[in-house]
């Protein structure tokens, strides 16, 4: 599956971004499972091509455009059956399917071997704890996962990867797969520019951050959570309670890839009086469904809000800051969002693998799509690597500007 080139991401099993969750429909094993054995190539060859054929027999009867985003998908099986029947493993073999399905050009079509689908219940990943962005045409360390042996060894945000196991990492992407247990040796440039080899065994984390909040002397709150998701959504709901009176909220989104509708419409209301319209989701016959933010009230803070986005802001993060720019509820500080809102589901394959596929488009609510187009923040800033290995935020810094700026606006309004 293609991600977008800028997009940050964390080292971990299975890379692709966020769903937007419809009604699933996946049962999962219990314990981990374990690589098949066949009695012969020839029983191998026909189970995996079955697995590559139940993929695209199930995007090509529920994928959101009839037109498959313009591939050749009627030909697709056909053209990659004999990858899949040689694949010497289920990693290979998944592999084939992703580079199938990625003719889709869909950041919310793609597949997990049984092993990620297992650990994606389970709500744990391998990681190495490194979170890598594409930064001036590197790809920069720009946080340490707590916990993880990369938080734990000499790295520090702002050195530049190039290689892992003397393998040199590609400009586009990075589709790097860990296993818990393994060691992987990784090459960096330091921050003096030296080269660095730092050998880091992936271990099994949670999914996701834990948000984050800080204040500031000025009274104003930063908060930061990275999935739209029952627990994340209750948390901020809190902050918003607790700091109703803050002069001012900045509320981070760069690397929040979505999540759950249902905590999106939560989300929404937390920040308006009343129910608003947030969108449409169009199914591939091209039925509308009008959506808006949950029936339930929510804090309503009405305070100043400044939401920092990038370009891994998607899914309902992408939503939401364009929900906040339309209604002119808050500023966007940073970077453009990344392009990513169809909404999806998620269907077990016959080996325990798991198809994500992207099923209803997105019509934003000036009429627009924001699939591949993402969100314009209203005040850009350029993130730099001198910046990163300085410790400045050069988007935190925007943000504090911003708000100082809106409450000088507002006092003097009052005299």
């Amino acid at each position: 599956m293609n991600l977008p080139a800028q997009q940050s991401l964390w080292l971990r099993t299975v890379v692709f971004a966020s769903a937007l969750l419809l009604s699933g429909c996946v049962t999962l094993q219990d314990s981990p499972p374990t690589e098949p054995v066949y009695a012969n190539a020839a029983e191998r060859a026909e189970a995996q091509k079955a697995v590559l054929f139940q993929a695209w027999q199930l995007v090509n009867k529920r994928f959101y455009d009839p037109a498959f985003n313009g591939t050749d998908w009627a030909t697709a099986y056909d053209r990659y059956k004999e990858q899949a029947a040689t694949a010497s493993d289920v990693e290979s073999l998944y592999e084939v399917i992703n580079e199938m399905l990625g003719e889709l050009d869909d950041g919310h079509t793609g597949a997990m071997t049984p092993m990620d689908a297992w650990e994606d219940r389970v709500e744990e990943r391998a990681f190495v704890g490194l979170n890598l962005e594409r930064l001036e045409d590197e790809w920069v360390v720009t946080e340490l996962r707590p916990g993880s042996a990369a938080q734990e060894s000499e790295i520090e945000p702002g050195w530049i990867a190039i290689a892992r196991d003397g393998d040199l990492l590609p400009d586009e992407r990075l589709d790097l797969e860990s296993t818990p247990g393994s060691a992987y040796t990784w090459t960096f440039l330091d921050e003096r520019d030296r080269e660095r080899d730092v050998t880091l065994e992936a271990r099994l984390l949670p999914d996701w951050m834990p948000p984050q909040e800080w204040h500031s002397e000025e009274g104003w709150v930063y908060l930061r959570f990275d999935e739209f998701e029952a627990s994340y959504h209750k948390w901020l709901r809190d902050k918003l309670r607790t700091h109703r009176d803050a002069p001012g909220i900045v509320l981070d989104l760069r690397q929040n890839g979505g999540g759950a509708v249902s905590s999106l419409e939560y989300v929404i209301n937390d920040f308006f009086p009343n129910r608003v319209p947030y969108g449409a989701f169009i199914s591939r016959k091209g039925k509308v469904d009008e959506e808006k933010s949950a029936w339930r009230d929510g804090v309503g803070y009405d305070g100043p809000v400044v939401a920092l986005i990038g370009p891994s802001s998607a899914s309902s993060a992408e939503i939401l800051a364009h929900v906040f720019k339309h209604y002119d509820r808050a500023t966007l500080i940073g970077r453009p969002t990344a392009g990513v809102v169809i909404a999806s589901r998620y269907y077990r394959l016959r080996d325990g693998g798991e198809l994500q596929i992207g099923m209803h488009d997105f019509k934003a609510l000036d009429g627009t799509r924001l699939e591949g187009v993402g969100v314009e923040p209203d005040v850009e800033v350029e993130r730099s690597l001198e910046d990163l290995r300085e410790g400045y935020d050069a988007d935190v810094s925007a943000a504090v500007k911003w708000l100082r700026a809106n409450a000088e606006v507002a006092e003097s309004a009052k005299l």
